[in-house]
């Protein structure tokens, strides 16, 4: 008989968790006061900064991070150091909008990105285009986070739960938790990833480096056996380096989901708090990902593809052999990789159903529907959704990163609508409907042409430049900005004030 590898105990902790998980899914559904949009997707707009706060943390460090961010620094080395600075750069984008979307998203009641777009350039073809765009992405996204379970599941289990359970099992977790108490539920659950991952995180980088001598150890193997990891960074890694702190910082800050976080805060300034504890979390988080993917190389040194994607869960497993300390702190992490994971496939699922009942199904088909139905027909989409992409999930055929890089180069393509359509009053719904259609095809080009870098630049970033010059151009070029919607000008008067 297989032994388990983290005993019963840490079984009957994530088993108590996902019990805990319905729990609060029920509880959230009691304090609903009606099954309105606002309510079911924004909590009411009543999210305090700390809460806030760690619903923010959710969703930026999901299973990419936790899971394909070691992955990758176990495929790079010491240069995905990257990662702490383009996990700063979201932050800083952040601030540059998100104080005056908030204003204009209280005053107008959006709900989803869509009606920020809607309203702001009055545009029914950009519209539509970013909504595909933004459905995409969240497809992706969701697609990752299952693939990211079944990928925890399998590592920590020693495939006793193979990969395809972890999938099912979780999946029907989160749909049950998400319909029944919708956004609510979601940032309860987050305080409590939140707390549990960051407890972990630090008690176990404590644990396993203990002095700068298991770090020399390991410094001194890669540069016998894979020197390549441990050296400088040439000048093409360079490159890299600032065209994925661009395409991060600048894709990862107008995640559909992030945006309606901005929505759903109970003021301003328990958002500006939130984004000012968040600019911490890379330090803390992606210091001890780096390690965790350098520490596997010389223990792991045969890993490919996929594969690299369970290095975190793989070492785990044997840390959680030296001590009591060490085990308890894997198990909390344990959960709260799970956790945050779970979290970020709710948060994915909740703004796509909104996207696809609010901005899709309720302005054609289903306009006629009031706020109520639209909202149960959201909470079917939901299963409709998970059940088709859980079912992909069960053949992955990309590491967690590519599918991360593939999404932000799409993201990418739409942050000029948040930030020059918030910072700038002339910029109309042409110019940015060229560069996103222009941006988005030459991006997507040189993918599928197998031209993903180009001169270590990312096709994404590639794409993103030529949007924003022809954003900028285009604006510029008109010599009297031409007439705008109604709801357009009073925006823009609300931008130019903001």
């Amino acid at each position: 008989m297989t032994e388990i590898p983290f005993g019963l105990g840490a079984i009957l902790f994530v088993g108590g968790y996902l019990g805990l998980l319905l729990v609060l899914g029920y509880l959230a559904k009691r304090r609903r006061v009606s099954d309105s949009l606002d309510e079911f997707y924004l909590a009411g707009r009543s999210l305090g900064g700390f809460v806030l706060f760690l619903t923010l943390y959710a969703t930026q460090y999901s299973g990419n991070s936790l899971l394909g961010y070691p992955g990758e620094a176990y495929r790079l080395g010491f240069a995905w150091l990257m990662s702490v600075g383009f996990m700063m750069a979201i932050v800083v984008v952040y601030l540059i909008f998100a104080p005056r979307l908030y204003r204009i998203s209280r005053r107008y009641r959006y709900v989803t990105p869509g009606d920020y777009i809607k309203h702001r350039f009055g545009s029914p073809s950009l519209t539509l285009w970013s909504n595909f765009l933004f459905v995409a992405v969240m497809v992706n996204y969701l697609l990752a986070q299952l693939m990211a379970m079944g990928h925890v599941v399998a590592g920590l289990s020693a495939n006793l739960m193979p990969y395809w359970m972890g999938v099912v099992i979780l999946t029907l977790v989160i749909i049950i938790y998400e319909t029944l108490g919708g956004m609510r539920a979601v940032a309860w659950t987050d305080c409590i990833q939140g707390v549990m991952l960051l407890v972990g995180l630090v008690g176990l980088l404590v644990a396993i480096v203990p002095g700068p001598q298991r770090l020399e150890v390991t410094t001194q193997w890669l540069l016998e056996h894979q020197p390549q990891k441990a050296m400088v960074p040439s000048w093409e890694m360079c490159r890299t380096w600032l065209s994925t702190l661009l395409l991060i910082g600048l894709s990862a800050s107008v995640y559909p989901q992030a945006i309606q976080r901005i929505y759903a805060a109970r003021s301003v300034g328990a958002l500006k708090r939130s984004l000012s504890l968040m600019a911490f979390m890379p330090l803390v988080t992606m210091s001890v990902v780096l390690l965790v993917g350098i520490l596997a190389i010389p223990q792991f040194a045969d890993l490919r593809g996929v594969e690299a994607d369970q290095v975190m869960p793989l070492l785990l497993r044997e840390w959680a052999q030296q001590s009591y300390w060490v085990y308890a702190m894997a198990v909390l992490v344990i959960t709260g990789i799970l956790a945050a994971i779970m979290s970020t496939a709710d948060s994915a699922l909740l703004t796509l159903s909104s996207i696809l009942a609010k901005d899709v199904l309720g302005t054609t088909v289903l306009r006629n529907l009031d706020e109520v139905r639209l909202t149960q027909v959201g909470k079917l989409l939901s299963w409709v959704v998970m059940v088709a992409v859980a079912l992909v999930a069960l053949v992955p055929r990309i590491t967690l990163w590519g599918l991360t890089e593939l999404k932000m180069e799409i993201l990418a393509q739409l942050s000029p609508l948040f930030l020059l359509g918030l910072t700038w009053r002339r910029f109309t719904a042409g110019p940015a409907l060229l560069g996103i259609v222009v941006g988005t095809g030459l991006a997507m080009g040189l993918t599928l042409s197998g031209h993903g870098r180009v001169w270590g630049i990312h096709a994404g970033v590639l794409g993103m430049g030529v949007n924003y010059l022809l954003c900028l151009v285009a604006t510029s070029l008109r010599q009297t900005p031409s007439p705008l919607p109604t709801t357009q000008s009073h925006i823009s008067s609300t931008v130019s004030r903001a």
